[in-house]
């Protein structure tokens, strides 16, 4: 006997890594809703090798926006012949809306929840509502922070299956902190010095956590600079995948970083954060959301944020205290 056939919904969303992860708030919620249907997440490949592992999509198309735009006729055809009963546009803009003209005389319906920035809400809190309003659900509007946060717990079934996502095949044993340093491709008044990184593994280190540098390719001048003048600190900028450093997040006790989208994915994950942040309006409309406090520390100059500080902001917020979750 045939399996009957299951609506098709698609989820547009393309973006950088932060508004990936607030991405996930929505998409949790949407499968919620529609738990027989097949949904389809439409995006770019930035970062399909970690949506692939998420069980909140069926298919990931990721063509959403083709450097050969006369492909974009091919992708189109697709979607039609998919023939979506609904669609739920997180984007918002001209490229989404092309898409849109393309079911105006179907009876697939569109829902555009994107965040609007001249609300002056926080995207996960904005979208939230927005969603909510159009799913019929209460409440219709969350004051700032009351919305479900996005949550990458579900790696932890990956980490049943690889040891890659295991601390120790990075070399991590006992109590840790992740420290998530800008890139050189940052204006430098929006960076921590390197030297106070070193002082921070250094304290870390007299207190009894590894300090594991983590980041792009571009953080590594900040990870070799603290590894070689920090003995026991973990240099580990350049060396794991997004999935790999959320699994690492859901050990770590505590999460350290300045204003950086990897920041986002890290928080998902469920240790509590200390974000630093330079010349921005209110960090609480565009801090990182998770299960556990995030302690925003704000100066016109990052430099002027010290060490000693950080850590005790760190120890407010119960990180030294936290136990890892358990995969």
């Amino acid at each position: 006997m045939s399996e009957p056939q299951r609506d098709i919904t698609y989820i547009l969303h393309w973006g950088d890594l932060a508004s990936t992860v607030r991405m996930l708030a929505a998409a949790r919620l949407l499968r919620d809703v529609h738990k027989r249907d097949r949904i389809i997440l439409l995006t770019k490949p930035d970062f399909e090798s970690f949506l692939k592992h998420c069980p909140y999509f069926n298919l990931i198309e990721t063509d959403a926006l083709p450097d050969a735009r006369p492909m974009a006729g091919l992708r189109d055809k697709r979607i039609k012949l998919n023939k979506p009963v609904r669609v739920y546009d997180l984007v918002g803009d001209a490229d989404s809306r092309k898409l849109k003209r393309l079911f105006r005389f179907s009876k697939c319906r569109w829902t555009e929840i994107a965040a609007d920035p001249r609300t002056g809400e926080h995207p996960v809190d904005a979208v939230a509502g927005r969603l909510n309003a159009a799913l019929g659900l209460a409440p219709e509007h969350f004051p700032l922070g009351a919305a479900p946060p996005p949550d990458t717990s579900w790696v932890d079934y990956l980490a049943k299956q690889s040891r890659m996502l295991d601390p120790e095949y990075f070399g991590l044993n006992g109590r840790f902190a992740l420290l998530a340093p800008s890139g050189d491709t940052v204006k430098p008044a929006l960076r921590w010095p390197q030297e106070r990184w070193a002082a921070l593994a250094h304290e870390l280190l007299q207190s009894g956590v590894t300090p594991a540098l983590i980041g792009g390719p571009d953080t590594r001048e900040v990870g070799r600079y603290v590894a070689h003048v920090t003995p026991g600190a973990r240099d580990l900028t350049g060396k794991a995948k997004l999935a790999q450093l959320a699994g690492l997040a859901r050990h770590a006790r505590f999460v350290f970083s300045e204003d950086t989208p990897l920041l986002h994915l890290l928080v998902a994950s469920g240790p509590p954060a200390l974000a630093l942040y330079g010349d921005v309006g209110d960090p609480a409309l565009i801090a990182p959301r998770g299960p556990s406090p995030v302690i925003l520390m704000h100066a016109p100059t990052l430099a002027q944020v010290t060490p000693e500080e950080a850590v005790a902001a760190m120890r407010f917020a119960g990180g030294f205290d936290r136990e890892p979750e358990a995969a």
